[in-house]
C-alpha cells in the first residue's frame, strides 16, 4: 500500500479545519441554552407544543 504524502499545506487545512470558530462557539451555547429551557418547562409539567396528532387508537375527548 502507497504511502500518503502529507504536505505541510494540507497539515494546515486539516488543523484549521478541526478549530471551531467563534460563531460555532456562540450557535452551541445558544442550542445548550435552548435545551437546558425546553428541559426546565418539561420537569415543570409544560412540555411545548409539537404539532403532533393523536394517533388512530387515542380516545376521543370528552
Amino acid at each position: 500500500m502507497p504511502a500518503m504524502k502529507l504536505t505541510p499545506t494540507a497539515a494546515m487545512r486539516a488543523r484549521d479545519v478541526s478549530r471551531p470558530r467563534d460563531e460555532h462557539v456562540t450557535e452551541a451555547e445558544a442550542a445548550e441554552a435552548a435545551k437546558d429551557e425546553f428541559r426546565k418547562q418539561a420537569a415543570a409539567g409544560r412540555r411545548p407544543s409539537r404539532g403532533r396528532r393523536p394517533g388512530p387508537g387515542a380516545r376521543p375527548a370528552g
